[in-house]
């Protein structure tokens, strides 16, 4: 008599799925650069289309989000690296790089935006919505209406559509004809844009430039309405007189440089912020021959690593590209006053920065009292923040109606790009929802489940991260970066680690000891009968598509 529990035999004749006392359960995750990306792109399914050089494919599926690929691959702070789980190998995917690259290519290409519903009246019930606003998040929401068939009018009181995109970014970073072809493929679809038109009831006698629209007709007119007017009102130093020999403010300086302005500056110049706006300025600064000095009241990056609130807030690659570029940055240090000569501007007089927050945890430094230092400058820039300027739409915030959307930086998002376009998109789904009469949706993703212990990394490789070509030489004037070629950009996409989606490597139906995985066409199903929980399969399983769960017995 044997003495095993069992008869030795086929293991086909024991079912050996009632050992089990965990069981593997095979499921996709949402992939953490997708988990941060603000707009929320599928970046690990565009990556695998272009890792196998299917390129307009790969730019389809990135677009399903984001109309603004070439703009995006350049001003993007992308988070979506910072969170890449490859960097825990050797370095991350460069996904910027990458977005950058399919943008130019659709540009060259001529690739045009498809439009889901073909028939327009039918699907959409010949609905209107106004967007007023043509920054990215007013474009983000007219786009994915207007890829849904709706009709849609874009209202902006600006020459030029884009916002601060097109105001704000100087064309070292942006290229004004990029962002202005991406717009158009965008107009293609029937949106339409109306410029030099400002939305708002008529406070005073003043006259107006613009043509000017009541909201009580756009109310009338239009079935529903996104307001994406952004923040766009700077926040002013005390009571400064802003003028243009002596103080500037960040956006009108950029506006200005945008509009290829001759500007008289003076050798020495202090700007006063630590967000990408003040770097921005400093950096065209520099490039238009000035010595420039950087106050910021936060600390450097890193100085923080459980507080990066405290922090200063502009992307640490423009910071680290500032200073090569020979930008001065001071930082726990805030202005007490401006220093005058009569009438003459002589510098900035500033003090060490106690408490960078309120017990509240706002931003609101305290000075140090007896620290004070003086900055030589004859212009001072203040780039201290934008708000929201509601004039003129009291109307619409107030009133409570339904058909009213409020997106991108108005509605208090983080200010940055990719916000905005993720938030238009939200918008826009919300819109078509209350348009068809059902419960408002938003796009929100699960907290990410794939981390790097996950993974299995061993099966990895480690592989060098592809690089822009250098086009760009430290403060070589107002010139854009050249982008990766197609050789390079699917070396890069094939870097992707997959993060908790199956891309069939087949290890889990190799090593299964019981044959309990079974291979179909297109996936991989478990015969539970036979599956004694081992766990060997997501062991082996490189991506992190393989969790075990504990079996509860009754």
């Amino acid at each position: 008599m044997s003495k095993l529990s069992i008869d030795p035999g086929s293991s086909v004749t024991n079912l050996t799925g009632s050992w089990r006392t965990q069981t593997p359960v095979m499921k996709n995750k949402w992939p953490p650069c997708g988990q941060t990306c603000p707009a929320s792109e599928d970046i690990q399914a565009w990556l695998a289309l272009a890792s196998e050089s299917q390129w307009q494919a790969a730019w389809r599926k990135l677009t399903a989000r984001n109309p603004l690929p070439a703009v995006m691959g350049r001003v993007c702070y992308h988070p979506c690296e910072s969170a890449c789980n490859r960097k825990h190998l050797d370095s991350a995917v460069n996904i910027h790089a990458m977005e950058y690259f399919l943008g130019e290519m659709a540009l060259a290409n001529g690739w045009q935006h498809q439009k889901l519903n073909d028939n327009e009246n039918n699907a959409t019930g010949g609905k209107k919505i106004a967007v007023v606003g043509a920054g990215p998040a007013g474009l983000s929401c007219a786009y994915q209406l207007a890829l849904r068939g709706y009709a849609v009018t874009i209202f902006d009181a600006a020459e030029e559509a884009g916002g601060t995109l097109w105001s704000g970014i100087p064309e070292y970073r942006l290229p004004k004809n990029i962002l202005k072809q991406e717009i158009e493929a965008i107009l293609k679809l029937g949106v339409t844009l109306v410029l030099n038109c400002t939305i708002g009831d008529i406070h005073g006698n003043a006259p107006h430039p613009h043509k000017r629209i009541s909201t009580e007709s756009l109310i009338t007119d239009y079935d529903a309405i996104f307001l994406g007017i952004g923040a766009l009102k700077p926040r002013l130093f005390q009571n400064s007189q802003y003028t243009d020999q002596h103080v500037l403010t960040g956006m009108d300086f950029l506006r200005r440089v945008n509009q290829g302005e001759e500007l008289s500056l003076p050798k020495r110049v202090a700007v006063i912020g630590g967000g990408n706006t003040a770097i921005d300025v400093a950096r065209c600064l520099r490039r238009l021959d000035c010595d420039v000095t950087v106050v910021c009241a936060q600390d450097p990056h890193g100085a923080h690593l459980a507080h990066p609130g405290a922090e200063i807030p502009a992307s640490e690659l423009e910071v680290t590209q500032a200073q090569r570029e020979g930008v001065e940055i001071i930082y726990r240090t805030a202005v007490s006053r401006l220093v005058y000569s009569g009438k003459h501007l002589n510098g900035v007089e500033t003090c060490r920065v106690d408490k960078i927050h309120d017990r509240h945890g706002n931003f609101n430094p305290v000075l140090f009292e007896g620290t004070e230092t003086f900055i030589a400058a004859n212009l001072v820039i203040f780039a201290i923040g934008q708000e929201v300027d509601w004039c003129g739409l009291e109307r619409l915030i107030d009133s409570g109606l339904s058909k009213v959307f409020i997106g991108g930086d108005a509605a208090g998002n983080p200010r940055f790009a990719a916000t905005a376009i993720g938030s238009g998109f939200e918008n826009a789904m919300s819109i078509i929802d209350y348009l068809s009469g059902q419960k408002p949706y938003f796009d929100t993703h699960k907290k990410a489940e794939v981390t790097y212990k996950n993974l299995n990394l061993s099966y990895y490789a480690q592989s060098h991260r592809q690089t822009e070509n250098a086009g760009e030489k430290e403060n070589s004037g107002f010139v854009d970066t050249i982008s990766l070629n197609e050789s390079t950009a699917c070396k890069e996409a094939l870097r992707c680690l997959s993060c908790g989606v199956c891309f069939y490597c087949d290890n889990c139906w190799h090593f299964c000891p019981d044959a309990a995985i079974i291979k179909q066409a297109d996936n991989y199903t478990i015969d539970y009968d036979f599956c004694k929980g081992c766990g060997i399969c997501a062991q082996e399983c490189p991506c992190g598509y393989i969790d075990m769960h504990t079996v509860l017995h009754e």
